[in-house]
């Protein structure tokens, strides 16, 4: 079936369509040409190809097997991620003038894919491999399986390596280099920059633990990122200027969702240590 767009006829009701065409027709054509970003289909199927390993394959595999050390592949893998998000949080804080950065932010107004010039083009690149680093973060169950660290592999662990490839495929693809999209790498990449720190001085071994008193901290950060994200997304649907009502609700659910989520993980894990304390 098709139905005439802009004086032309598309297919509606094909895969094709859903997985490709309407993202090129409504999304961002600088980023044409870039790795995984052409249809919808590749941030989908990572996606699904990470649930049968955690929740099926992986299990399974290990069932009978000793869990694997991995201490020098997470101690690398670690700090090259940390690495990264310290970089991507130097570049953009820093790879534009303050005054730019505060224009982006604060005078929202629908970001134009005209906009080509060289300092915008020269954050792209930069901001695709933010998104690709989502799919790498995938990486953090796959060792857990491996480890048989079973504990770990929480709802919320799985929900969030599942969904953020997706969901930053899709802002990537439509809003690029958008305001709502850089506060959240803003505060997403300093947090990422600790945690992954903190897991690569965890994994040179128990040497490391009296040292490492503050991952608690880690998690107040998390619970704070989306409290500030929350509180921008508000002044976000008030003053945007043509951004679509449902990029403001998506972006609100996931906030509220994540920060109810870390707030409860909070609470289970540190509210027998105070008790104790106080005892």
């Amino acid at each position: 079936m098709t139905r005439p767009i802009n004086g032309s006829n598309v297919e509606t009701f094909t895969i094709n369509y859903w997985m490709v065409t309407i993202w090129e027709e409504n999304g961002d054509p600088r980023l044409t040409g870039y790795p995984l970003m052409s249809s919808f289909m590749y941030p989908l199927i990572i996606s699904l190809i990470y649930y049968f390993i955690v929740l099926y394959a992986g299990p399974r595999f290990m069932k009978y097997r000793k869990p694997f050390s991995l201490k020098w592949t997470l101690i690398v893998y670690n700090i090259a991620m940390s690495l990264f998000n310290g970089y991507y949080f130097y570049k953009i804080l820093f790879g534009v003038e303050f005054k730019g950065l505060c224009s982006i932010i604060f005078n929202i107004d629908y970001w134009s894919f005209r906009d080509n010039d060289e300092k915008t083009r020269s954050q792209l690149p930069l901001l695709y491999l933010y998104a690709l680093s989502k799919y790498i973060e995938m990486l953090d169950t796959i060792f857990f399986v491996l480890r048989k660290k079973d504990n770990q592999i929480t709802g919320l662990h799985v929900y969030h390596h599942s969904t953020v490839p997706i969901i930053s495929w899709i802002y990537g693809r439509l809003y690029t280099y958008n305001s709502l999209s850089l506060v959240f790498s803003l505060i997403n990449s300093p947090v990422h920059t600790i945690m992954y720190a903190y897991y690569g001085l965890a994994a040179i071994g128990p040497q490391m633990q009296p040292y490492l008193w503050w991952k608690r901290y880690i998690t107040q950060f998390q619970i704070v990122q989306f409290m500030i994200l929350i509180t921008y997304d508000i002044y976000f649907f008030i003053y945007q200027i043509g951004y679509p009502s449902y990029y403001f609700y998506d972006v609100m659910f996931q906030s509220v969702l994540y920060l109810t989520l870390f707030t409860r993980l909070y609470i289970r894990s540190y509210k027998g240590e105070n008790r104790s304390k106080e005892e």
